[in-house]
C-alpha cells in the first residue's frame, strides 16, 4: 500500500495577479497559511486553483513555488489534470522531478470518449510517474456509468493508483467506492457540502474549495464527528457544524458572485489576496458587500467545535 494520506486538504487556490499571471508572492504566503493551520495536506491545480485555464508553463510555476514553499512541511497532491493527455503526462513528469508527494487528474475534458478511452487516460498518467496517483472523480465531466465495485476494480488495475477525489454529491456511489476499495483504495469527498455526511462512507478525508477560507473550522468538525478529537465521534458536534455550514455555502453559491466572496473573504480573514479568475470563470460575477461577507464568516466560525 503506498503512503498513507488523510484528513482535512484545501483545493488550493491559484492567486493571480490583475493581469492574471501567477502571484507567486502570494502562493508562498497561502501555503505557509495552510502549514500554520497545521491542515493535513494541500490539492494543487485542480478546479478551484482553475489549473485547467493556465498553461502549462504557467502551471509548472505554480507547482515549482508550492513544492518549494511547503518544504515537506505538508504534502501536496498535484492535480495534472488537462484536455491533452501528452500535457497531463508532461506535468506529472514535472510533478515527479520537483518533490511532489502524489498526483491526481480529472478524467477526459471537453471531449467525449469512451469508458476504455478513459482508464486509457488514467493509465497513461499513472504510469509516468512513481508516485501514488488519486483519480478525481468530478461530476460535472464525468462520462463514466459503473458500479462500485467495477468502479475500483477497474481502477486498481491501474498503474500506482492509490486512490480517488469524489466529487459529488451521490453518497451511495461513495459508499460503494469505500467499500469495495477497502484498504487498498483511499477516497477522499470533494464535495465541501457533505463533507461530514462522506465520513460516514468509510471517506479518508476532505478535500474541497472553503477549505481554503475555513480549514481549521472544517477539520475540527471532522475530526470530532469521526472521533479523532475524542474517544468517540459526536453527532451533535458535526450536526451543529453542517448546519451552518451548509446554510453558508448555499447563500455563497446561490450568490451569482461565489469568487467576490472568496476573494473578500481570504482578505479579510488572512489578508491574503487570491485575486482575480480567469474568463470564462467569474465573467458576470457580483459584488459582496464586506459587512455579509464577515457575517456569513462568522456563521461558520460559530459553529465549529471548541468556538
Amino acid at each position: 500500500m503506498p503512503r498513507s494520506f488523510r484528513g482535512l486538504w484545501p483545493a488550493m487556490f491559484t492567486p493571480l495577479t490583475e493581469s492574471g499571471e501567477p502571484n507567486l508572492a502570494e502562493t508562498e504566503r497561502l501555503v505557509d497559511l495552510f502549514v500554520r493551520q497545521r491542515l493535513d495536506g494541500i490539492y494543487l491545480l485542480g478546479s478551484t486553483g482553475q489549473g485547467p485555464l493556465l498553461s502549462v508553463a504557467q502551471r509548472q510555476a505554480v507547482a515549482e513555488c508550492t513544492i518549494k514553499a511547503a518544504a515537506g512541511r505538508i504534502p501536496v497532491m498535484l492535480h495534472v489534470g488537462a484536455v491533452s493527455t501528452e500535457d497531463s503526462i508532461t506535468l506529472a513528469k514535472h510533478g515527479a522531478k520537483i518533490g511532489a508527494d502524489a498526483l491526481s487528474s480529472v478524467g477526459p475534458i471537453y471531449y467525449r470518449v469512451p469508458p476504455d478511452a478513459v482508464f486509457e487516460h488514467y493509465r497513461r498518467i499513472g504510469s509516468a510517474a512513481d508516485l501514488p496517483f488519486f483519480v478525481y472523480h468530478l461530476s460535472l465531466v464525468n462520462t463514466l456509468s459503473l458500479g462500485g465495485r467495477d468502479y475500483v476494480d477497474r481502477l486498481l488495475a491501474l498503474p500506482n493508483v492509490a486512490g480517488m477525489k469524489f466529487t459529488d454529491r451521490d453518497l451511495f456511489q461513495l459508499g460503494l467506492l469505500c467499500t469495495h476499495g477497502g484498504d487498498r483504495f483511499q477516497v477522499f469527498s470533494g464535495a465541501d457540502e457533505v463533507l461530514c455526511h462522506a465520513a460516514v462512507c468509510g471517506t479518508v478525508g476532505a478535500i474541497g474549495t472553503f477549505y481554503n477560507v475555513w480549514g481549521p473550522a472544517c477539520q475540527a468538525a471532522r475530526a470530532a464527528f469521526v472521533g479523532e478529537m475524542n474517544s468517540a465521534g459526536s453527532v451533535e458536534a458535526g450536526y451543529k457544524f453542517m448546519t451552518a455550514f451548509q446554510v453558508a455555502l448555499d447563500e455563497v453559491l446561490s450568490s451569482g458572485g461565489t469568487w467576490p466572496f472568496l476573494r473578500s473573504a481570504m482578505q479579510i480573514k488572512y489578508n491574503i489576496d487570491i485575486g482575480p479568475c480567469r474568463a470564462p470563470l467569474g465573467a458576470s460575477d457580483k459584488p459582496w458587500k464586506p459587512a455579509d461577507v464577515e457575517r456569513v464568516l462568522e456563521m461558520v466560525d460559530a459553529a465549529a467545535p471548541g468556538a
